[in-house]
């Protein structure tokens, strides 16, 4: 990038020390001075990048003028779903903006330069779950998991008195969307943006209908922090538009059955009115929590949590989503209604991937137990 003359007089510090410096704003800056000037598109996908790691900064309670190495490490590994090439490219616009903050503070050290993280051949940050075979659990797994589901079903219906109110609220929720994530076979986006309406019943049928169409509509901006991509092409619309995936009609099963109902319950109770998102964020807008809708990394700790809390090690939507295609095609499902039942587009085989993985999945466990007998 070109760098423009005299910057350091152009872009004041936002404060009188690095604790008072806004780094949104002091990244912005950035941005303007750079020439030739960046595509307003450019500008937008920097901007969430950095955002999005502020963001984490916030979350953990640190200024990003206390980071090191290993916070920045911490910070990549943890962008779990997102391919090695996504990766790098967070990795080089932290440390750009970390090497504007140093024209301001010469004493000040880059945490995103030293070798551990530029190393090409440093993988502990850059392989992630969207750059290895698709992962499943076994049928067994999924069986008890289904269980642990129903149980808690049941703790969080008998103890709805005894438990607080945002207690109550958060473990309905996170219960509901592992539920609906192995259930229903829904892509993480979906988890982020559908609207509470998406979930139906018709009269005098307890079964519930999902309907995949029903999405909030976010900006562009909004956008390019959940997809990850430019803002002029949005997987949120696409997939429900059928560009790159499918409209579907879903029919909940009847083991989620109680998961659904009782987080539509939490839901209707303390549901903010300007969202109307199926899963919140939030259960309320606040100055510490301003963002209703979930971002990825909030689902990935959702689930993730869920999980180590019922025995399920590193569960994610991803692995739950494959395990609910794992689920049909034991069922006998074909390619053709995996493709209709998970969202597929035909012409992207993605069907046909998952039924090989999966086969060879099963292969592998099956190598295992052999060897072990």
């Amino acid at each position: 990038m070109a760098n423009s003359p005299n910057r350091q007089q152009s872009l004041p510090l936002a404060g009188t020390s690095k604790q008072s410096v806004d780094a949104i704003a002091l990244f912005d800056g950035w941005l303007e001075t750079q020439r030739p000037p960046f595509k307003r598109s450019t500008k937008r996908i920097y901007q969430f990048l950095w955002n999005r790691f502020i963001e984490w900064t916030r979350e953990h309670k640190r200024h990003f003028s206390q980071l090191n190495e290993e916070d920045i490490i911490s910070f990549l590994e943890g962008l779990e779903d997102i391919n090695r090439q996504q990766r790098e490219r967070y990795q080089l616009i932290i440390y750009r903006a970390y090497t504007e903050f140093q024209t301001h503070d010469p004493s000040s050290s880059n945490p995103a330069l030293p070798s551990a993280i530029n190393d090409i051949q440093a993988t502990s940050w850059r392989d992630s779950s969207a750059n290895q075979a698709k992962q499943f659990l076994l049928p067994q797994q999924s069986q008890a998991l289904i269980e642990s589901l129903q149980a808690e079903s049941i703790i969080l219906n008998e103890n709805s008195q005894s438990l607080a109110w945002p207690t109550l609220w958060k473990r309905r929720r996170n219960a509901c969307v592992v539920a609906l994530l192995l259930g229903c076979g829904l892509k993480a986006l979906e988890i982020l943006s559908l609207k509470a309406e998406s979930i139906y019943q018709y009269d005098d049928d307890p079964t519930y209908q999902l309907d995949t169409g029903k999405f909030v509509g976010f900006s562009l901006e909004e956008q390019v922090a959940l997809n990850r991509t430019s803002p002029t092409s949005s997987t949120i619309h696409a997939y429900i538009h059928d560009y790159n995936g499918m409209h579907r009609q879903l029919t909940v099963p009847a083991w989620a059955t109680e998961s659904v109902r009782l987080w539509l319950l939490s839901l209707e109770s303390e549901a903010p009115a300007s969202s109307g998102l199926l899963f919140p964020a939030n259960r309320a807008i606040s100055p510490e929590r301003p963002k209703q809708s979930m971002n990825p990394a909030t689902l990935s700790r959702v689930v993730n949590g869920w999980g180590k809390l019922h025995g399920f090690t590193h569960l994610s939507a991803q692995k739950l989503r494959n395990s609910y295609g794992a689920r049909c095609i034991e069922s006998g499902a074909s390619i053709a209604d995996l493709d209709a039942q998970m969202g597929f587009v035909a012409s992207a085989a993605g069907a046909f991937r998952l039924t090989a993985e999966w086969q060879q999945f099963l292969l592998f466990h099956e190598a295992i137990k052999t060897a072990k007998t």
